[in-house]
């Protein structure tokens, strides 16, 4: 009877012990998962789900979706106020810049090339009133002033320097070597006449 009493204790203790190892904790449950995502063959399961592309498609977001979150964040007044003070950095502003430069330069490229925009931009610069403007614009003191700030700015540019001194450079030899070939045929020439004399 004794036995039997300290086998049914043990069976009721085996059976609680494994109710609570049937059912673990939620921080329990966290790390184990974490756990099995940290080994090697959590790493192959994972990357083989996301090269699945039904599994990527379920990933994707739906536009609508896309379009509220941007409007609530993007388009908020702290982004806003968030965005103007980004932009207020010059570093910032450089390093968006030249991000955005290859984009800018296809585009304008493809727009060149498009005969309606180019028909657009000759309609929309052909009007009298707008010529008439353009030429004002142009010959203005303001506008003078400005496109001196331009060219200023142009040479001062980084990325033109290196460009402005190999064309000085070369300017400089081309003209040292028409001194010297002048030089040598005002010599020639010199010679001729002592030679006639």
């Amino acid at each position: 009877m004794r036995k039997w009493l300290i086998l049914l204790i043990l069976m009721i203790l085996a059976g609680c012990g494994a109710q609570q190892q049937s059912n673990p904790s939620y921080d329990e449950t966290k790390k184990m998962v974490s756990d099995a995502l940290q080994t090697e063959e959590g790493k192959k399961v994972m990357r083989k789900m996301l090269s699945d592309p039904e599994f990527r498609e379920l990933l994707v977001l739906e536009n609508e979706e896309v379009k509220k979150s941007i409007e609530t964040t993007l388009l908020s007044e702290d982004a806003t106020k968030f965005w103007k003070d980004t932009f207020k950095d010059p570093k910032f502003s450089e390093t968006f810049a030249k991000s955005m430069k290859e984009q800018q330069q296809k585009i304008m490229t493809e727009l060149m090339k498009d005969p309606s925009f180019q028909k657009e931009l000759e309609t929309f610069f052909g009007q009298p009133d707008m010529l008439k403007q353009m030429e004002t614009i142009l010959q203005s003191s303001t506008m003078r002033k400005e496109i001196e700030g331009i060219v200023e700015e142009t040479i001062d540019s980084p990325l033109l320097k290196p460009k402005w001194q190999e064309l000085v450079k070369t300017a400089g030899s081309e003209e040292e070597k028409s001194k010297a070939s002048g030089e040598s045929e005002g010599g020639k020439e010199e010679e001729k006449k002592k030679e006639e004399e």
